[in-house]
């Protein structure tokens, strides 16, 4: 029996979607996004700082290897988000 979870197009092997709130820095997220067997992130749209490609959380998680899910995270209106 085939155990995939599938989305649309998109078929993950694991079913554990791993945030990146709460992490005391950006390398730890990234360590423990690696240790978790997760196939998908979800990224708050204002954890991403846009002007600044040095300090930008976007950088430690390997788009190659992770769906990146947006999500709208303490926006409350939709000029927020």
């Amino acid at each position: 029996m085939e155990d995939k979870l599938k989305i649309g197009k998109f078929e993950f092997n694991s079913r554990l979607f791993i945030g990146t709130g709460k992490y005391p820095t950006f390398e730890i997220m990234r360590k423990a996004h690696e240790a978790s067997g997760a196939e998908a992130v979800t990224v708050a749209l204002r954890r991403v700082n846009f002007n600044n490609n040095k300090d930008n959380i976007l950088n430690y998680i390997d788009q190659k290897k992770y769906m990146i899910l947006p999500n709208t995270a303490a926006c409350f209106t939709a000029e927020e988000a």
